[in-house]
């Protein structure tokens, strides 16, 4: 999961607007729980992170050559143990979302720092970030079924909103705050949470925000996610029940992370988390910034389980190779009837993913068969690892309890076969 939080300078008052005069829509891509949208920075095409818990635009790195108009640099605080990034603020520059919504004079900060690397991680090319900008003018609606955005013109209202569940947002230096009551044992316990699509997880609690609160068991230490500060680690549980509103979420996963990976964020008065795109995938949601309202109503996700990954193993691209294919050989007969010939066949070599280890939960089922950290990745179940999207990775490893999983991996020169069995370490005990 991705938890990035920061505390930046309001710069002008320049917004995106739509170039149409009536709604537009466009597709974006959901991985691992990531909502990425195509963005044109000064003409360059590159994809970006739209993340509401944080305030401006960012690009990572040095993306783009052609921002060179530094301003001041500003650091960027926010989850992790390590120290900020340093933003350097460019101004003057155009940026284009699909095509439909536009703003030629955006300010845009250029993180220089190295640690923050989301694409290895999620398998697709992670260029920046689209933080509050995006939705501070415009209702915006996000459609999380069909995986599409639609911006309405001002003053123009989404059909059906009166079938929908209205609930206040505190707009709070740009970002969106909801209350939620969650129940972990007998007693309901209120709070304000950020709505936070930087985050994958469901719900994110910070221990220290809650008084007289302790994990319940059974928890397991794991690795949480990537902050401005680094990465974070925690521990996770299960809670009895999440109430958003009129909503009702049963046995949801929760994620707290440890005190060293909150000790240099900044966090609003009686803010005691988070909400991520776990539990906003199982609505269809629609942000009104200007009238400080959200509107939500169920999809066919809203009952499915709070599904973690039962492996304990965390998978990132390990760069990629030239992989000899083989193509069959077709001819074809009068009225375009194709017929193979034989068994012959004709090579391609096309460029797959690598695969390696990042993190080993300790006590799961990967550790205790002995795989190891930095283990590159040669086959899964019997099929190469390169025909492996990350996505199916990670979908697999929360497939269900008891599926058998076998990896083959190459550790120091040697192939070696391991043979392992999902399973669910945080079983919820109703009684």
């Amino acid at each position: 999961s991705l938890a990035l939080f920061c505390s930046v300078f309001a710069w002008g008052q320049d917004r995106l607007v739509l170039k149409e005069k009536k709604k537009a829509k466009f597709p974006f891509l959901f991985v691992h729980n990531l909502v990425i949208i195509p963005v044109q920075v000064n003409g360059y095409a590159m994809n970006f992170l739209l993340d509401t818990g944080v305030k401006e635009t960012m690009i990572f790195g040095e993306t783009l050559k052609s921002i060179d108009s530094a301003v001041f640099v500003n650091k960027f605080q926010g989850l992790g143990k390590d120290e900020g990034l340093d933003g350097y603020l460019s101004v003057n520059n155009n940026v284009n979302i699909a095509g439909v919504y536009e703003d030629t004079d955006q300010p845009i900060y250029i993180l220089k720092n190295a640690h923050i690397d989301i694409s290895t991680r999620i398998g697709v090319e992670i260029n920046g970030i689209m933080g509050s900008r995006f939705f501070s003018d415009h209702v915006i609606e996000m459609d999380f079924l069909k995986h599409r955005i639609t911006l309405y013109q001002k003053g123009e209202h989404p059909k059906g909103l009166a079938k929908m569940q209205r609930l206040p947002l505190d707009i709070l230096n740009s970002r969106p705050y909801i209350s939620v009551a969650f129940n972990q044992d007998s007693t309901a316990i209120e709070g304000r949470v950020l709505i936070d699509m930087g985050n994958s997880d469901a719900l994110m609690l910070i221990p220290s925000k809650l008084n007289d609160f302790a994990i319940n068991p059974p928890f397991i230490d794991d690795y949480i996610g990537q902050g401005f500060n680094g990465e974070i680690y925690g521990k996770r549980n299960r809670i009895k029940s999440l109430e958003l509103g009129p909503f009702t979420m049963n046995y949801p996963l929760v994620a707290y992370p440890e005190l060293s990976s909150t000790q240099h964020a900044t966090f609003v008065n009686e803010r005691i988390g988070s909400v991520g795109n776990e539990l906003l995938r199982r609505f269809k949601v629609i942000f009104d910034y200007p009238n400080n309202v959200v509107y939500l109503v169920k999809n066919r996700n809203f009952d499915k389980f709070y599904y973690l990954n039962m492996s304990g193993l965390e998978i990132i691209h390990d760069g990629i190779k030239y992989e000899k294919e083989e193509v069959p050989v077709y001819l074809k007969k009068d009225g375009g009837t194709e017929i193979r010939m034989d068994n012959r066949v004709q090579y391609r070599f096309v460029l797959k993913n690598m695969y390696k280890i990042a993190t080993v939960r300790a006590d799961s089922p990967a550790a205790i068969v002995g795989l190891r950290l930095d283990d590159k990745v040669l086959k899964i179940n019997g099929r190469s690892a390169s025909s492996y999207t990350l996505e199916a990775i990670h979908t697999l490893f929360k497939s269900e309890e008891g599926k058998e999983i076998r990896f083959k991996i190459e550790r120091a020169g040697q192939e070696l076969d391991y043979t392992f069995f999902l399973k669910d370490p945080l079983p919820f005990n109703a009684n």
